[in-house]
């Protein structure tokens, strides 16, 4: 399958350090939710990363990998630590 134009371009960006940004629809596939869930979350959460100029909408990735990571349920949270625990003092 050959690469397009914004595909290379997206590669160059990551490459160089710059800060790679998704779309509504990009951040739904990942989360398996429709784009105007996310769009709407995005309005009714501040502290969800969103950069807005007029309609257009984007996520900077490190910034809302790092924010989902915090969504994670505490009780979640409790069980990971708690695995992690035991996993350091069975080494």
């Amino acid at each position: 399958m050959a690469e397009t134009r914004p595909d290379r371009l997206q590669e160059a960006v990551a490459a160089a350090g710059a800060p790679v940004y998704l779309t509504p629809q990009d951040v739904a596939e990942l989360l398996g939710v429709k784009a105007k869930t996310v769009l709407r979350w995005s309005l009714e959460d501040a502290s969800m990363p969103a950069f807005r100029r007029g309609k257009i909408v984007r996520f900077e990735r490190s910034r809302l990998l790092t924010w989902l990571a915090r969504q994670e349920p505490r009780s979640a949270r409790r069980i990971t630590q708690t695995s992690r625990k035991d996993a350091s003092s069975a080494a």
